[in-house]
């Protein structure tokens, strides 16, 4: 992809050019448009997605309610990134749990703040 507006994106090491020629090939579908939203919200949303570089926005709306937890993982991506933020996740619950046992406060933390 040769446009411009999205250099920063691919230079990216993690998005790239393959990754951008990746985003102008989907297609998004802004979530959370219901009647309930604001108009506001569905139309920043909207320059967002096309701000990313998507390649084209889906029309109509998805009912989040109807939506089975199960149908939120069902593509192989998906269980790969549930798989990586559940590793992630433990990984910092283990990081806490050291961070407190230590039980020492330093200096400049909440041991330290001065009530006045």
């Amino acid at each position: 992809m040769d446009d411009p507006r999205y250099l920063r994106q691919v230079l990216l090491a993690e998005i790239g050019p393959e990754g951008q020629a990746r985003l102008g090939a989907a297609t998004a579908r802004v979530l959370g448009g219901g009647s309930d939203a604001p108009p506001l919200a569905h139309e920043v949303a909207e320059r967002y997605a096309r701000g990313a570089g998507f390649g084209a926005l889906a029309d109509g709306a998805i009912d989040l309610a109807a939506l089975a937890p199960a149908d939120l993982v069902a593509s192989p991506a998906a269980r790969a990134v549930l798989a990586g933020a559940r590793a992630a996740l433990a990984e910092m619950r283990a990081a806490l749990a050291l961070g407190s046992a230590a039980g020492s406060a330093g200096q400049g933390s909440a041991g330290e703040v001065d009530p006045s």
